[in-house]
C-alpha cells in the first residue's frame, strides 16, 4: 500500500514539474524589445503619427 502512495506522489511531482517547465518556456519573450528609434520608425511607417506637426513635409 505504501508503494502506491509513493507512486502517486512521484507522478504528481512529475506533472507539476512539467507544468512549471512548460509555463516558463511559453512565457519567455520571443524577440528583443525595440529601442526608442525602432519604435518611432515603426510608428511613422504605420501612419500612427500623421497628425503630429513634426511629421508633416
Amino acid at each position: 500500500m505504501t508503494g502506491f502512495w509513493i507512486g502517486i506522489t512521484v507522478t504528481v511531482l512529475i506533472v507539476i514539474g512539467a507544468s512549471v517547465l512548460i509555463g516558463k518556456v511559453l512565457s519567455k519573450p520571443t524577440r528583443q524589445p525595440m529601442n526608442r528609434d525602432q519604435q518611432m520608425t515603426a510608428l511613422k511607417a504605420s501612419g500612427a503619427l500623421k497628425h503630429r506637426k513634426s511629421n508633416r513635409p
